[in-house]
């Protein structure tokens, strides 16, 4: 198999990182996968899939919140697989809440890991692209709530503005290195572990309850599989991708489709998808 460099994949374990570390593994990449040490046994069944494609992996567990670990993160995949090419910070969460509700804790929460993750994940990474002199691709995981706010997602809305802000802020720095940094903004993805979506909904009593929400079989939205983003990564790593930087690339953006009746299901106005 063609050797084409060390790519570090966080949140692996499952769903969208899932997938992109086991097809960037099948294209020549070495592959490091990272999760919480909670996803452990998920996150060794994907190193065991990228040994029988003939690959080499390293597995690697971390708090992506605390910079130290981060930091570690990085120069044990330097370590152990001999430099780093390609980060893909996939790591994210997600919660929905009324602003009037949204809670301090839920707010820090929501951008330890969406925002200041991301940014330990990208300073590292560009730190040891510098140092090596060879360029390298730094993508970053969003949604489509990156273009625009919605109701009942002030928190997660808000830090997804940050990882476009952060995205485009780095690509103009670190283009004189040869390094790009783009982010892609996927749908609600549906998998196992994301059966589907629930957002507070204001009933007749004027108090919250949690509505569920999935899209129809056939739909684009339904189609729309962890698989796309790993379709998506791939070209981001290419060699034909090298001029492409500082973008927030949508999968499935369905505003540019769908009309503003259809776009708007709960009569509000309102989008009501998420991310994966």
């Amino acid at each position: 198999m063609v050797n084409r460099g060390v790519a570090l994949v966080t949140g692996a374990a499952k769903g969208a990182g899932r997938a992109i570390a086991l097809r960037l593994a099948s294209e020549g990449f070495k592959i490091a996968v990272h999760d919480l040490p909670r996803n452990g046994e998920q996150l060794l069944d994907v190193h065991r899939n990228i040994q029988r494609l003939g690959q080499h992996s390293v597995v690697l567990t971390a708090d992506f919140t605390d910079e130290d670990q981060v930091k570690n993160l990085v120069e044990g995949t330097t370590k152990c697989l001999g430099g780093l090419d390609v980060m893909v910070a996939n790591a994210a969460v997600r919660e929905a809440a009324p602003l009037t509700s949204t809670t301090a804790e839920s707010w820090n929460r929501i951008f330890d890991v969406n925002a200041r993750g991301l940014f330990f994940c990208y300073k590292y990474a560009a730190q040891q692209m510098i140092l090596q002199r060879k360029g390298g691709r730094i993508i970053g995981g969003s949604s489509t709530w990156v273009e625009k706010g919605g109701s009942f997602m002030s928190a997660y809305s808000a830090s997804q503005f940050a990882v476009r802000g952060l995205t485009e802020s780095a690509a103009l720095e670190l283009h004189e290195h040869g390094i790009t940094v783009n982010s892609y903004a996927p749908r609600q993805i549906f998998h196992e572990a994301n059966p589907e979506v629930t957002l507070p909904m204001l009933n007749s009593n004027n108090s919250y309850i949690q509505s569920s929400a999935r899209p129809e079989e056939g739909t684009l939205a339904h189609r729309n599989a962890p698989q796309a983003i790993a379709h998506l990564v791939s070209y981001l790593v290419s060699e034909e991708a090298h001029y492409i930087t500082g973008q927030c690339i949508g999968i499935d953006r369905h505003r540019a489709i769908s009309s503003p009746i259809n776009e708007s299901r709960n009569g509000t106005g309102e989008d009501m998808d998420g991310t994966n």
